[in-house]
């Protein structure tokens, strides 16, 4: 089977990405998960209009299963899939955006598409020496496998899946001598349900995994054995998405005290929702004293960017002016205009609209 190369400027860009575009590695998960949330959309979007589809919004979930031993990590989802040429298009041009030409197809502005340039997925290659893509789309037959060990090219060729949808199989690279463990934290449990946790908690499709438990044992007082089973680790619906109708000051607080490591209730939390020029939710809080570096040259101001529920930034210093910089909270939009990689955002005209609205 011949090896395909990548073209014309993709291996220059592909090792951009890699070793410059990209400088924190744990956001491939962020990156693959929303990918995988994007190719939900679509079938769901499908399923509304057309009865065959035979899946609800609750048939749809991505799944991440780990395998220490091979240093397997494999993100699944159950959503459109792709055709040899969708691959040959989607994969085999970095920078090419299915999402995109989908919204852009259909169109149809209130389709909300999380992945719109098509660079994401390569992020994936930060970690793994391998990947793998078998993938099966619907109203298809045939499925196809995706191959590449990064810029030298990749290879397709037809396989066997009895489901539609994706699954992104990476082999995850040796741990090296100088930064031990770097690698191997992607194959634990717990660092991958912190990163869940931490970028995509309100993907609004279920991301399970499965998680061990530790139990006493049956007929002891003090021996334990543990158990794994399958967990949806996300929470998906944002409480800033919420009506205010529906929460209490006591959902409000707590939401606070376990986003923002505060022992102490809030002041007081403002609450609010755009639309027009610039639509998104904004949630902020009052603390009731200042954080403990807060007259430190180190204390960082800013509240949190989401885009369409997924973390874009920790601290955005550029909405909010110093006078608040005590102010804690987040703002998600849609709007926002993001470069090739979310973790480098654009301080565009929609960002300086959503600062001074509020």
């Amino acid at each position: 089977m011949a090896k395909k190369e990548f073209q014309a400027e993709s291996k220059k860009l592909m090792d951009m990405m890699i070793n410059s575009i990209y400088t924190n590695k744990e956001i491939f998960l962020r990156e693959l998960i929303s990918n995988a949330s994007d190719a939900i959309d679509k079938l769901y979007y499908k399923s509304l209009t057309d009865a065959s589809v035979g899946m609800n919004k609750g048939d749809f979930r991505i799944l991440i299963t780990r395998d220490k031993e091979n240093r397997i990590l494999t993100v699944e989802d159950n959503g459109i899939g792709m055709t040899k040429e969708e691959l040959e298009q989607n994969l085999g041009t970095i920078a090419h955006s299915g999402s995109l030409d989908f919204k852009k197809d259909n169109k149809d502005e209130n389709i909300d598409i999380i992945g719109q340039f098509g660079v994401g997925f390569y992020s994936a290659f930060m970690v793994a020496d391998e990947i793998t893509v078998i993938t099966k789309k619907y109203g298809e037959d045939q499925a196809w496998k995706w191959q590449s060990t990064g810029v030298d090219g990749y290879t397709i060729e037809p396989c066997e899946k009895d489901t539609v949808g994706t699954d992104i199989i990476m082999h995850i690279k040796p741990d090296t001598e100088e930064e031990k463990d770097e690698y191997s934290q992607y194959l634990r449990e717990y660092p991958l349900y912190k990163l869940v946790k931490k970028y995509s908690d309100y993907i609004r499709y279920p991301i399970r995994m499965e998680v061990s438990h530790q139990h006493l044992k049956e007929g002891t007082e003090n021996e334990y054995e543990t158990h794994t089973e399958i967990e949806t680790l996300n929470s998906m619906v944002p409480i800033w998405n919420k009506s205010k109708s529906e929460l209490k000051d006591e959902d409000y607080n707590q939401f606070y005290k376990e986003k923002f490591f505060d022992y102490d209730d809030p002041i007081a939390h403002i609450h609010t929702k755009a639309e027009g020029t610039a639509t998104y939710n904004a949630l902020m809080y009052i603390p009731s004293k200042a954080p403990f570096d807060y007259y430190s040259k180190d204390y960082e101001k800013g509240l949190q960017l989401y885009s369409n529920g997924v973390l874009i930034m920790d601290k955005c210093p550029d909405l909010l002016p110093d006078y608040f910089s005590f102010v804690k909270g987040l703002v998600d939009s849609a709007d926002l205009s993001l470069n090739i990689s979310r973790e480098m955002l654009q301080h565009d005209r929609q960002l300086k609209i959503i600062a001074v609205s509020y």
